[in-house]
């Protein structure tokens, strides 16, 4: 029979059904009967390392005994009073019932258990198998791991041998097209037509050029950079001839009049730009020479098309003003003497002063010159700043044209970015454009050596202010001496005819003869005056220059001298104070309509004077119709006691006032209506006489109730009593009789 353990790997546990391996006798009857229970156990087959363990075990329950005392099961046992040697043998026998039960249940599955163990061994066989394949498969990997390292390093070798076959690869294509020109280039550069074909082949042998030169001397000793070098100067030569040829035969048609420049310019020669920037760069002198001609070309072109205008423009002119349009000349002076012209000179007298609609040449959102061919067309004329405007638009649109051009096609990409291309544009800017400019500037000379428009002068003066913004905006500054030059040929010509206006106000201040029937209505130098100062604010609006302000003060103070000397000069003040007013308020009415108020210093002085002059009228008026009672309140009020005030003086007073005092209104109001024509300032002049009047009256009131209430107070009557004085008329009635004549204007 096959021992149970047999064929069984040490620390292997078998569990047996229904076989409790782990079952130990209880340790009291260990110690009640130990050796019938060893003795048993031996008996039965059972090892004697059981024997041995369970003398340990007796040793152990003495040792422990004391500790057993809290088992709950030894507790009741002792506690009922077991005799403990029964309680033991039956626990003895107990034992054995059990360990038969085991027995049985042994032989039992004793055949499971021998196949168990045959599983066993066949498994150890199948994992032993395994074993030698995973040992062989070790090692089969490592010999990849080893293959594959050796392919790792000779990929990292390719690798690199690959990377630096690249890099010369890049290398030498860079020098091989760096040097190389293709044949059909060479045969387009040297026999082909300049077009865009051949342009293109020239940018392409420039390439070469700019690359041999640039790596020159760091491949200087290649062969290939020795052989070619000689290939390429022969091949620029050829091709800055052929360009040379090519531009100059196109400058040269600009000749004609007839030829829109402009067009050829936008079309050709900046199509073909690069030509000259080859020149420049690669044949100065080829440079040179193709500049100067263009610029010879272009500088007649110009003159030529610009002194052509200029002669159109004149026989457009309309003229506006001579020396004998001043506001000092007197209406019957401006008659032909007998050495003047004969012929007629078409003037526009209607605007010598007034600017009207002549301000709509500033308006910017028409920026069209006069086309010659169509005003010729018409019979219409235009006074010079329409002319000046059309030709100074010409100018600067052709001017930025031409410096947009001179900018692209004589100066470099490269120069462009430095200081030196702006210089180099406006050196060839100057050239060409020199005696047009003069013809310009002649232009304005000619119109200023004759003229006494102010209106015109300044306006041109805008016009150039515009002129120099849109230059300015456009970023061209060739024109500056231009404008500069204008500005000190303009400025000095309006200050002289402004000064021509003032010593003209002189003039008549001095020639002026007092006229036997008294006229107070203004002379024709108030209108002349309000009409060029209003024209001189609205051009001057904006701008705020100090030149015109203080002219218009110098006329100003110049005018009113004029205004205080005629007024001075009559005999009669009444009428003197009706001609300052007429004059002061018409001077306003024009400034007024052209909409300037009394923040504009020149609405402010004269405003100044008319308020002053009509306190005059009105205190004037009173002492013609009311002098009595003015006479009495000065009089009366002079005194530091009011009983000093003469009771008749009182009387005689409220009886002259309440006898004509409807009849003197009424009559100031007719000489007001008389003498003034415009309603609203004779309806002021009228509130302010009458409203003097009102003042006057309430104190001469308020004399006669303080003279009246000292009368009450006083206790012995005299002869100057009070009580005989006449009842004045109610200042109440006086003001509603006022208020009829409110608006009778």
């Amino acid at each position: 029979m096959i021992s149970p353990t047999s064929g069984i790997k040490p620390g292997a546990e078998l569990v047996f059904e229904g076989f409790d391996t782990t079952n130990e006798p209880d340790e009291t009857k260990q110690r009640d009967g130990a050796d019938d229970i060893n003795t048993g156990r031996n008996r039965n087959g059972v090892s004697g390392s059981d024997h041995d363990d369970s003398d340990d075990d007796d040793e152990d329950g003495e040792i422990e005994l004391p500790d057993m005392h809290n088992d709950e099961l030894i507790k009741e046992v002792l506690t009922k009073g077991v005799d403990l040697r029964l309680y033991s043998q039956q626990i003895e026998k107990e034992l054995n019932v059990l360990e038969e039960e085991q027995l049985d249940s042994y032989e039992k599955h004793e055949q499971a258990l021998l196949e168990l163990d045959s599983e066993i061994r066949g498994c150890d066989e199948v994992l032993e198998n395994m074993e030698k394949l995973l040992v062989n498969f070790k090692s089969s990997l490592g010999a990849i791991n080893n293959d594959i390292q050796a392919l790792q390093k000779d990929s990292l070798s390719m690798s690199m041998r690959l990377k630096n076959r690249v890099v010369a690869e890049k290398q030498l294509d860079k020098i091989i097209q760096g040097v190389v020109v293709p044949p059909e280039v060479v045969r387009v550069i040297c026999d082909g037509e300049v077009n865009e074909k051949y342009l293109n082949c020239l940018i392409e042998v420039n390439k070469k050029i700019a690359y041999m030169r640039v790596h020159s001397k760091q491949h200087r000793k290649l062969k290939a950079f020795q052989e070619i070098q000689p290939e390429l100067d022969r091949l620029c030569l050829r091709a800055s001839s052929k360009i040379r040829d090519f531009l100059l035969d196109k400058i040269n048609d600009l000749r004609s009049l007839n030829t829109n420049a402009h067009v050829m310019q936008s079309s050709i020669f900046l199509k073909y730009r690069f030509f000259n920037h080859f020149l420049i760069e690669r044949h100065p002198e080829a440079a040179v020479e193709v500049r100067d001609t263009y610029i010879h070309i272009m500088r007649q072109y110009y003159l030529d098309h610009f002194e052509a205008y200029q002669r159109g423009l004149m026989k457009l002119e309309r003229p506006v003003a001579d020396k004998t349009d001043v506001i000092g000349m007197e209406e019957h002076t401006a008659k032909l003497s007998l050495f003047s012209s004969a012929k007629p000179v078409i003037k526009d007298k209607a605007n010598v002063f007034n600017l009207g609609t002549r301000a709509s040449v500033l308006d910017p959102s028409d920026p069209r010159a006069l086309v010659l061919s169509i005003a010729g067309e018409s019979s219409e004329r235009h006074p010079f700043e329409v002319l000046f405007r059309s030709y100074n638009l010409a100018l600067s649109d052709n001017a930025t044209t031409e410096y947009d051009f001179i900018m692209q096609f004589f100066v470099s990409p490269k120069a462009r970015q430095k200081i030196t291309g702006s210089d180099m544009a406006r050196m060839v800017f100057s050239h060409i454009f020199e005696p047009s400019i003069r013809v310009g500037e002649q232009f304005a000379k000619s119109y200023l050596e004759t003229t006494f428009d102010a209106l015109g002068v300044l306006l041109c003066v805008r016009i150039i202010a515009q002129l120099a913004g849109d230059l300015q905006r456009r970023l061209v500054p060739v024109l500056d001496a231009y404008v500069n030059s204008m500005n000190m040929l303009l400025w000095p010509r309006f200050q002289a005819v402004l000064d021509s206006h003032i010593e003209s106000a002189k003039r008549l201040s001095s020639t002026y003869r007092s006229k036997p029937k008294n006229d107070t209505q203004p002379p024709a130098i108030v209108r002349r005056y309000a009409e060029l100062a209003a024209s001189l604010l609205r051009l001057n609006n904006g701008h705020s220059t100090h030149v015109v302000a203080l002219s218009l003060a110098r006329l100003r103070t110049e005018v009113q001298g004029f205004l205080t000397h005629v007024a001075e000069a009559n005999s009669d003040k009444h009428m003197a104070l009706v001609f300052l007013i007429n004059s002061y308020d018409h001077l306003l009415t024009v400034l007024y309509e052209n909409g300037f108020g009394e923040r504009e210093e020149e609405v402010a002085s004269w405003k100044q004077e008319l308020s002053a002059t009509v306190l005059e009228f009105a205190e004037s008026e009173l002492e013609k119709h009311f002098g009595y009672l003015k006479q009495f309140v000065v009089e009366a009020e002079q005194h530091s006691d009011i009983g000093q005030i003469s009771s008749d003086g009182l009387s005689g007073v409220a009886s002259i006032f309440n006898g004509e005092w409807r009849a003197q209104i009424a009559a100031i109001n007719s000489s007001i209506i008389q003498s003034f024509s415009n309603f609203r300032t004779g309806t002021e002049i009228l509130h302010a006489v009458l409203g003097q009047l009102i003042i006057y009256y309430t104190r001469f009131h308020s004399l006669y109730d303080k003279r009246c209430a000292r009368r009450n107070n006083s206790s012995n009557a005299n002869t100057n009593s009070v009580g005989s004085v006449c009842q004045p008329v109610g200042v109440q009635n006086v003001m509603v009789e006022i208020k009829k004549y409110r608006n009778n204007f």
